[in-house]
């Protein structure tokens, strides 16, 4: 039977140790990470400690609200079990997992930490608090002002290098840059390179520096078909080019970002950039992309068939968006930086 408790009875004490786990991809690393902000922030003596992959891990060891990252891998039992020991190790008494499978929920169970919180439906047992995340996320700290799921400020930051590092890399763009987000998690998320190359190339001549971003074989590939079909100084191409450290450090330098549902946006936005998000139907809100410098443009508004892959979305309501979105934040675009 599962151990279900209401989990406001107890907030973190001062020198409560916290980990978040999350073995998801970039982007919802970044977003749980900004859960452990607002905790670090109401909580400023607890210790928050992060668990995820090591690719993940370079950007979040420089943020300055996380005292402590893990990595580790919860598939294969010699990885899982070599997770599991660096998590007793640090003997948490609060450990929250943001996932519904097994692999996960057996690496809280044994944490040996003494408040849990996730929900995993094939174990529940597994956690000493079986709430749903997202109400969670809202209602935690209803007691005192605030929430863990804010984001009205930043909450992901690049060290002074590497925005150094990516002012160099795009001196010679002009002043006007968009950060140009184009790669997604499956093919329902992207917007096809034929689309982007329309949509980019008459900004590109209207003076836009263009900053073409991604990661992957399929995303680097669509870098090239844009470059080639854009062919412009104006644009440079960056996909596959970047660890995720030095992603943060051009995203700060950037002055708007258009992009797919992809880790790269997520990002952008978490950054303190103004992000215009592409979505084949609204989801943002689920996903706490609530900042007063984001704006979501959804394909299922535009075309007849709702939740439509976005490959349907033409580019001229994009474009007609962009120009309303640019003449809002580009006057403001760093003023949350």
């Amino acid at each position: 039977m599962a151990m279900t408790k209401n989990v406001n009875q107890r907030l973190p004490e001062p020198g409560d140790r916290m980990l978040w786990i999350c073995f998801y991809g970039f982007g919802d690393a970044l977003e749980f990470a900004a859960d452990a902000y607002n905790v670090k922030r109401l909580f400023p003596d607890v210790h928050a400690a992060f668990l995820t992959y090591p690719k993940h891990a370079e950007l979040l060891r420089v943020q300055p609200y996380l005292d402590e990252v893990l990595t580790g891998r919860k598939n294969l039992y010699a990885e899982w079990w070599n997770t599991l020991q660096k998590i007793r190790a640090g003997r948490y008494k609060w450990v929250i997992s943001y996932h519904g499978g097994g692999h996960s929920a057996w690496l809280a169970r044994f944490s040996g930490a003494g408040r849990r919180i996730g929900t995993c439906k094939v174990l529940p047992f597994c956690n000493l608090y079986q709430v749903p995340l997202e109400p969670w996320r809202r209602s935690f700290i209803s007691e005192i002002e605030g929430s863990i799921a804010d984001r009205s400020v930043p909450v992901i930051f690049a060290p002074a290098e590497d925005r150094e590092a990516g002012r160099a890399l795009l001196s010679h763009l002009p002043g006007c840059r968009l950060f140009a987000a184009i790669g997604g998690g499956w093919d329902a998320k992207l917007w096809p390179p034929e689309r982007w190359a329309e949509f980019l190339r008459p900004l590109a001549a209207r003076g836009w520096g263009v900053v073409l971003n991604g990661h992957g074989p399929l995303e680097e590939a669509m870098g090239r078909h844009i470059e080639e079909a854009v062919a412009s100084p104006n644009l440079l191409n960056l996909v596959g080019k970047l660890d995720f450290k030095k992603m943060a450090g051009v995203v700060h330098c950037c002055s708007l970002t258009v992009g797919n549902d992809t880790g790269p946006l997520h990002l952008a936005a978490l950054s303190g950039v103004p992000v215009l998000g592409l979505f084949n139907f609204s989801t943002s809100d689920s996903m706490n992309l609530r900042m007063p410098w984001f704006r979501e443009f959804c394909a299922s508004d535009h075309v007849a068939e709702k939740r439509t892959p976005l490959k349907a979305l033409p580019v001229e309501p994009v474009a007609e968006a962009f120009d309303v979105f640019a003449g809002e934040f580009l006057p403001k675009a760093f003023a949350w930086r």
